[in-house]
């Protein structure tokens, strides 16, 4: 077999290949391209519920803060167990401040903070998953 015949050989056999890779590229590059985008969106998702968090806690900061000053309404926000929060006094003044309203007001933070520490946690979830490298380019990389 000559050197010509020995190259032509290579080209039709790689020739396949390369038909095959060009047609299939797009299906492999598929999820790359899906989880670069997605990576965005949680990002953008994670600020927009940065805010919206901050927001509620900003809230509750200044209906508190009417009755305890900043620093105290801040230190009970942060402090599950702050003495306040049980003070007899103080509840008195947040329910004749919200009047009738104070037990619909009571129900609709409690289940804020229930979705807020919910939508969290399955942040998390989904930060940790991406954080964590692919299998298949541990394996591509030996």
């Amino acid at each position: 077999m000559s050197g010509a015949e020995t190259v032509i050989g290579l080209v039709l056999g790689v020739l396949p290949l390369l038909v095959s890779t060009a047609e299939h590229y797009d299906d492999v590059f598929r999820p790359f391209r899906r989880y670069r985008r997605f990576s965005k969106e949680l990002k953008k998702f994670q600020q927009e519920f940065l805010g919206h968090k901050t927001v509620f806690h900003n809230e509750c900061l200044l209906l508190l803060s009417t009755f305890t000053g900043v620093e105290t309404a801040s230190e009970m926000l942060r402090e599950k167990d702050h003495p306040l929060r049980k003070d007899l006094d103080l509840n008195k003044k947040l329910s004749d401040q919200l009047g009738k309203s104070r037990d619909a007001c009571q129900a609709t933070i409690n289940l804020i903070i229930e979705e807020l520490d919910s939508i969290q946690h399955e942040s998390r979830s989904f930060e940790l998953a991406m954080s964590e490298d692919m299998p298949v380019s541990r394996q591509l990389c030996r």
